[in-house]
């Protein structure tokens, strides 16, 4: 099986639309979304009529929890309240609804699914180094986990003698003895310093993981956020992936 698995689309159609026709034009069998549609940018409905007629496997994360106010936001820094007060007001009510019955973590096809960490799914834990990566290997039993929510995709690994590595390859071929973690990184909002969107395939056959980049019109998305009223800051950082 050829999986496409993504993360954090944020509102940004843009993006979104991009990654979607690379998709299209690969051997993709199964398309899996680990959570955040929504948030940051200027087109949920949009993005989430989409999500819902292209994708098979579909998370929530905080920013759809939060939009769909089952999620307290206090913590959210203020640029990400603003931009979830915002999404509130401009979601359709079954939209909202579609957001409230996400959930956060699964297992399926022999993968755990989360959108920030398979301890706790829904206290939106980070796994941000070694030790959160560690700690969270001992939350699931599968052979990989798929995450999202930092926004900086990586892969770590932990071999059959219990040692933890960072892997930095494009195309990582996965050891039958070793377990994964991987963040498929953002669509919408890339925080590694790369602007453009990024999400994994994995061929369960071939046992690999491959990550990809996309570019998009980051322009456009920052005219629609303009337009709308969103934070500066948040325009701005779609240019420099931060």
């Amino acid at each position: 099986m050829i999986y496409a698995i993504f993360s954090d689309v944020h509102s940004n159609l843009e993006a979104f639309q991009s990654v979607l026709q690379k998709i299209k034009k690969l051997h993709i069998e199964r398309k899996i979304f680990l959570g955040d549609i929504v948030g940051y940018c200027a087109d949920p409905n949009e993005s989430i009529d989409i999500l819902k007629s292209s994708t098979d496997v579909i998370l929530g994360g905080n920013h759809d929890h939060g939009a769909a106010s089952i999620t307290d936001i206090s913590n959210f820094n203020h640029y990400a309240v603003a931009a979830i007060l915002w999404t509130r007001d401009t979601l359709t009510s079954e939209h909202k609804e579609f957001l409230k019955n996400l959930p956060a973590n699964m297992v399926t096809d022999n993968l755990t699914l989360a959108h920030s960490s398979p301890k706790e799914p829904l206290m939106w834990h980070y796994i941000l180094n070694m030790s959160d990566a560690i700690e969270n290997f001992e939350y699931f039993n599968t052979p990989l986990c798929f995450i999202g929510h930092s926004h900086q995709p990586i892969a770590i690994e932990k071999d059959a003698e219990g040692t933890v590595n960072v892997l930095r390859d494009k195309i990582i071929k996965l050891k039958p003895t070793s377990r994964y973690i991987i963040n498929a990184g953002s669509i919408g909002q890339p925080r590694d310093g790369n602007p453009d969107s990024s999400f994994v395939i994995y061929d369960s056959g071939n046992m690999t993981v491959e990550f990809r980049r996309i570019p998009y019109d980051i322009t456009l998305t920052q005219e629609k956020m303009k337009r709308e009223g969103l934070p500066d800051y948040l325009i701005e950082r779609l240019n420099y992936g931060k």
